[in-house]
């Protein structure tokens, strides 16, 4: 089998339609929100120009023909070899469409959550059949960030775990394990970190959003495109990863000793985030700038595959 249900045609259920679309897979889309087809519509376009920035001789027909839209949620279930869910984050919504899916699904159907903080063993706390349930959380937008993070509960069988992993790789997408449930993964536990050092040092003074901007795009931005921390350790000193980090944990320790708080997140703090975005970007052309992010993102990914570094 090779069709996959997509619940939910919000931005990351369309980015995920047209990715597994583009890789073979048959998507079947289902949402129950009555404009889900024509909001779908909105975002396939500029979906599809990404996909061809990446690639030119990508084949919209086949991508068009694999994607069958306005789908109730029985048609999504039947025959699905995975179905991916990506609804509002919502526990109590998760909950309750997850013991519908398992109603209506094969035993051998994984029913994967999107969620970029709930984990599986909440959200499939009412199931009947939880060894089928897993988070597949991707990084945005997941049509050209070729990312995944797979992680199952206590209840999941490793042989579903082994089965998504199969279907996303196939699907072209780096998919990862996390070995054991954690709130946030990997992807937002180390994203949630840099987040928390950014507004450490704004809201104390130390730097401005857009300076802090700056030091990531055209600093560790650059080389995390194509490594990772590790990696990056590794290359760092001459002798590889155990010299870097002799070299530098003394310094690193002290700046983790002086990371230990937790910002306040306040109203206060983020109507004032808020003015300073909105000074340096209008909101009216926040999507003209989504546009612009999509197209860098696709342009470093065609780079990444003429390096042979892409996934």
């Amino acid at each position: 089998m090779n069709k996959i249900g997509i619940c939910g045609a919000g931005l990351i259920g369309a980015s995920w339609t047209i990715g597994f679309a583009n890789a073979g897979y048959l998507s079947y889309v289902y949402d129950n929100n009555a404009n889900s087809v024509e909001n779908f519509n909105k975002y396939f376009d500029d979906l599809l120009l990404d996909l061809k920035t990446i690639d030119p001789n990508i084949n919209e027909d086949k991508i068009r023909s694999n994607i069958k839209l306005n789908c109730t949620i029985e048609q999504i279930c039947e025959n699905a070899v995975l179905i991916q869910e990506s609804i509002v984050e919502d526990l109590k919504v998760k909950q309750d469409v997850y013991k519908e899916l398992d109603r209506l699904t094969s035993k051998e159907t994984i029913l994967a959550s999107s969620s970029s903080y709930l984990v599986i063993s909440e959200i499939s706390e009412f199931v009947e059949h939880k060894n089928r349930c897993i988070n597949a959380h991707p990084a945005l937008p997941p049509h050209v960030v070729p990312f995944v993070e797979v992680v199952g509960s206590q209840d999941t069988s490793e042989e579903i775990i082994k089965k998504a992993i199969t279907i996303y790789k196939k699907a072209n997408y780096a998919a990862i394990l996390v070995k054991k449930e954690t709130e946030g993964f990997v992807l937002n536990r180390l994203q949630g970190a840099l987040l928390n050092e950014a507004v450490r040092l704004h809201e104390g003074g130390f730097a401005s959003m857009e300076d802090i901007d700056i030091a990531l795009k055209h600093a560790l931005g650059i080389r995390w495109a194509f490594m990772g921390p590790f990696e990056i350790m590794d290359l760092n000193a001459p002798e590889g990863i155990k010299d870097s980090f002799s070299r530098y944990r003394t310094g690193i320790q002290n700046l983790a000793k002086q990371q230990n708080t937790v910002p306040s997140y306040s109203d206060e703090y983020l109507e004032k985030l808020d003015k300073e975005q909105r000074q340096r970007l209008a909101y009216q052309d926040r999507p003209d700038r989504i546009k612009k992010r999509n197209k860098m993102i696709a342009l470093i990914r065609k780079l990444k595959l003429e390096l042979e570094e892409d996934v």
